[in-house]
């Protein structure tokens, strides 16, 4: 539960962990089904929608082996 607070997401920092564990921005885009400029788009600095964003972070989340409240 996050009482209330709100947190902000670094979507950089996600894809580059992503990318650095062997995750491509086109395997990125296939995993969400967004285009590949999309996953460029947040890789440099635009916010993604609510539901992408969701399925980003559960990606993160394993291929990171990391919880939710790990989010960079």
């Amino acid at each position: 539960m996050n009482n209330g607070i709100s947190y902000v997401v670094d979507w950089f920092t996600v894809s580059v962990d992503l990318s650095r564990n062997g995750v491509s921005m086109q395997g990125i885009s296939n995993a969400i089904g967004v285009g590949k400029a999309t996953v460029f788009g947040w890789k440099q600095g635009a916010t993604p929608k609510h539901c992408d964003g969701e399925q980003l972070i559960a990606l993160w989340c394993r291929v990171m082996n990391r919880e939710r409240s790990d989010l960079p």
